[in-house]
């Protein structure tokens, strides 16, 4: 009985100290070349942290943290090795293969980080380089990343609302353009939660990213639908991440 008495006081002190200390975001860099492949990476990307101070469970919140944003990052890293590997040639016209990742992070009512990593790859002998984007969001109250599910009641018909605005505006977006891609459009914002794995909050808005290809050609490049908070209000799960915007 005194055993559980301990863990619950463990377990309070940790969650107060999560609200009364806000994330620090900093950031961390590669650099590397890779001589046999003729390759070479960049990266700059978050890490968070709560100060000196903060008691070790929740440090141990900012490590969890820290660790699943370097493996998405080596991931990243380790798809292009692979792929610049299984290239025949590794340079062409006297140029090698290069790998960017740059990012944006913010933190939402200091225990809501979400970040966006750029990959801006180019594969000696493609045809021109890729610009794709990763989302990350973690929050602190969360057992790990979060998915775009996370964040609605189960029953909400979500992803319905979620695609029906997203293949207005892009479609609104791409007859301004002079394209008419409707078919490509209705199946890359289809209801399909695979199709919103990209995703952020940002200014008061769930931002969902959509990679070249998925709702348009290569010339649209990536494209996003932000989609006001305050729309969603009745879907969100009151309990769920973006608790604080129930309160």
């Amino acid at each position: 009985m005194k055993k559980n008495f301990y863990v619950i006081i463990i377990f309070f002190l940790i969650i107060t100290d999560i609200y009364s200390q806000s994330l620090n975001i900093t950031h961390k860099k590669i650099n590397d070349k890779y001589q046999a492949l003729n390759l070479t990476i960049e990266a700059t990307y978050p890490q968070v942290d709560f100060g000196p101070d903060a008691l070790m469970g929740v440090r141990g919140i900012a490590t969890d943290i820290n660790n699943s944003i370097d493996t998405m990052v080596n991931n990243i890293i380790k798809k292009f090795q692979k792929d610049v590997s299984q290239m025949p040639d590794k340079t062409v016209n006297g140029n090698g293969s290069s790998l960017s990742i740059t990012s944006s992070a913010n933190v939402i009512n200091g225990t809501f980080l979400t970040a966006d990593l750029t990959e801006f790859s180019f594969i000696a002998g493609a045809a021109h380089p890729l610009t794709t984007i990763h989302s990350f969001n973690f929050g602190t109250t969360s057992p790990g990343p979060l998915n775009i599910s996370d964040l609605f009641l189960k029953n909400s018909d979500y992803l319905n609302y979620l695609s029906n605005y997203s293949i207005k505006h892009l479609k609104d977006y791409a007859q301004k353009e002079g394209y008419s891609i409707d078919d490509m459009i209705m199946q890359g914002a289809s209801p399909d939660v695979k199709n919103f794995n990209t995703w952020n909050i940002k200014n008061d808005s769930l931002v969902i990213t959509f990679n070249p290809y998925q709702v348009a050609p290569y010339v649209f490049g990536s494209q996003t639908v932000a989609i006001p908070l305050s729309s969603l209000i009745n879907m969100l799960d009151p309990s769920g991440p973006l608790s604080f915007m129930f309160r």
